[in-house]
């Protein structure tokens, strides 16, 4: 993926290199709460946005937070 200033759910879920299965063994969420997040059929609450984002942060080897990404979330 390449780098930019801010980045999609969409951008993180389209180069994801890992399965959604491997995304919630490592970030601790439930993968049907993760399909809907990237599906856009539900709002991340922020601590498991936070979860997600540590993961992808890892994944990707670059620094992905609630301020570099556009994720909406609740709470």
């Amino acid at each position: 993926m390449e780098e930019k200033s801010r980045y999609t759910l969409r951008d993180l879920f389209n180069h994801l290199p890992i399965s959604l299965a491997e995304l919630a063994r490592r970030s601790g969420v439930n993968e049907v709460t993760i399909a809907r997040i990237r599906n856009g059929e539900s709002v991340a609450l922020r601590s498991t946005a936070n979860k997600l984002l540590r993961v992808f942060s890892e994944v990707y080897n670059r620094p992905l937070t609630l301020d570099n990404v556009d994720f909406p979330v609740r709470g």
